[in-house]
């Protein structure tokens, strides 16, 4: 089982390192608090624009500039962590369809997104069973910790149920956990 981040940077990494009809591929982390100013940097920073001129200009010049370098081409946007909403207009990124030969592929854990999105197909990523998320907080911590002290594989056994088999919080905790060898730490 992989997470959403994890699918979109394979298919992002595909996109890069194989022949394709795309003229430009597009990556931006979107993340829960981005307004459309730091969307367009980290889209900015993929087509060139990138100086301290380009980051001072005002959100509707951005959106000028980045619409007029992405209008004529065939593009793949790939946004990452969508928590709401994001207006590919005000972004000054030309909506994908079938007449432009241009995608947009995102991630988001809400449905309603989704729907807001217009997203015209989703594949659903679960959570990982009980069993794959112990194997991937053991790994994660590691063998040394893990046997450092008789009450922490039981501890480290019931913080991973608590992460609800979320890959990323999974291994966000298992790596804090990692050098521990005493439950009070």
């Amino acid at each position: 089982m992989i997470e959403k981040t994890t699918l979109l940077t394979q298919i992002n990494k595909k996109f890069s390192t194989t022949p394709n009809d795309f003229d430009v591929i597009i990556w931006a982390l979107v993340s829960k608090h981005s307004d459309v100013g730091k969307i367009q940097d980290r889209i900015g920073g993929n087509i060139g624009f990138s100086d301290a001129f380009w980051k001072s200009k005002s959100v509707d010049e951005k959106a000028v500039d980045i619409y007029g370098v992405l209008c004529n081409k065939r593009i793949v946007v790939l946004l990452d962590d969508l928590w709401e909403r994001v207006d590919l207009n005000q972004v000054g990124i030309p909506k994908p369809s079938q007449e432009n030969g241009s995608k947009l592929i995102f991630t988001t854990r809400s449905l309603e997104v989704y729907g807001e999105m217009e997203a015209r197909k989703k594949i659903k990523v679960d959570c990982l069973g009980p069993e794959k998320a112990w194997a991937l907080f053991q790994d994660k911590v590691g063998d040394e910790t893990l046997n450092s002290h008789p009450d922490i594989r039981k501890l480290a056994e019931e913080v991973a149920e608590r992460c609800g088999g979320l890959p990323l919080a999974l291994i966000t905790i298992s790596r804090g956990m990692a050098c521990k060898t005493t439950p009070g730490e």
